[in-house]
Order: structure tokens, then sequence, then C-alpha cells
């Protein structure tokens, strides 16, 4: 009973995803140990192009969540829903290859035939995969994976555009 009520404290109500408290909490914990072991990590960030307080979109968004929730399939990795209308997806122990698997996982599930919602649905992904050190700063990465989600949403509808660093 009481870890029912913890774990409603780590997720976002509407998307179901963890919040974004919780994913900077785990996100750094995740981050020093990739810089302890040498390995690289991405960061993907998934722009749904809806209006969040339209109630059409908002069940719109809380299928593209169970959408990218089902799409990352390891433990260890983690989403959340990010800055009100966007999901962050944080993957650990994983290359650039594995990244625009899981990517073009989630854009091929947004399938109009499964969901009448989908039929309008318009995502850009932006992803990063890096291997950490001490001279890059974080906030700096995803500022990066927010600028490639941008440069996805030129290219048309449910596009992506990945980046090594």
């Amino acid at each position: 009973m009481i870890f029912d009520s913890l774990n409603t404290s780590f997720r976002d109500s509407m998307s179901g995803l963890y919040n974004e408290e919780y994913f900077t909490e785990v996100f750094q914990r995740e981050w020093h140990r990739m810089l302890r072991e040498s390995d690289t990590l991405s960061i993907i960030m998934v722009h749904p192009h809806l209006d969040i307080d339209d109630p059409n979109d908002q069940a719109s968004f809380k299928l593209i969540s169970e959408i990218v929730e089902s799409s990352i399939k390891r433990a260890s990795d983690i989403a959340c829903r990010f800055q009100s209308n966007q999901i962050a997806i944080g993957l650990f122990n994983l290359d650039p290859q594995g990244t625009e698997k899981i990517i073009k996982r989630i854009i091929d599930s947004l399938d109009p035939q499964s969901s009448a919602l989908f039929e309008h649905v318009n995502i850009s992904i932006g992803a990063v995969n890096v291997l950490p050190n001490s001279q890059l700063h974080i906030d700096k990465i995803f500022q990066r994976t927010e600028i490639l989600a941008d440069m996805a949403q030129l290219k048309g509808k449910n596009t992506y555009q990945c980046e090594s660093l």
C-alpha cells in the first residue's frame, strides 16, 4: 500500500511517465555511472506537436507516452514528461544504432490504423548519443537534443534527427 503512493509521487498524472524531477535524479546518477564505465548514453527528445490543453490532444499525448514507454524495453531506460508537452528519454549503455532502432520503433508505432487519434499527430524527435566526460555539460546536451528535434520538424511529419558527440 505504501509503495503505491510512492510510485504516484514519481509519476506524471496525465502521461503516466515519470516526472521531470525523478528523471533528472536518475539521469544524473546514470551519467556518472557511464562516466566511470566509459560507456555511451543517449538522450531522446520527443516533440508531439499537440495543444496540451485540448482534451483530444491530451488523449493523443497519453497514447504517445504509452508507445514511448513500450518502446524502451530495458529496465535501466527511463522516460518522462518534459516541460509540459514533450517527452524526454534516457537510454544508458546504448550506441547510436540502438538509439536509432528505438526511435524507429516509436515512429512505426504511430500508425493511423491503430488509432484515429494518430491521424493528425506529428512528432519530431531529436537524439544525441554521447560518451560522458568531465568537459561536457548535461544541460548543453539537452539543449542540443532539443535543437535536433526542431531540425527534424523541418524535415516533415514524424521525422527524427540524430547526432553523436
